[in-house]
């Protein structure tokens, strides 16, 4: 029962900040990549947003 929302809540997340990301990236471009690439594009992405936001607040 823990283990099946867990994993939901885990799915609903990835789906929502990363795979969507990827996808509107991929968008820009007018191209629909697969989910897997969409995914990997949302964790890139969000990881140089982290970066950047690191950077700029260590000033």
């Amino acid at each position: 029962m823990i283990d099946s929302l867990v994993r939901g809540l885990a799915e609903m997340l990835f789906d929502a900040f990363l795979t969507k990301t990827g996808r509107g990236l991929w968008g820009l471009v007018g191209l629909r990549p697969h989910d897997l690439v969409a995914m990997f594009c949302g964790m890139i992405f969000w990881t140089f947003v982290g970066l950047f936001t690191c950077a700029m607040l260590g000033e």
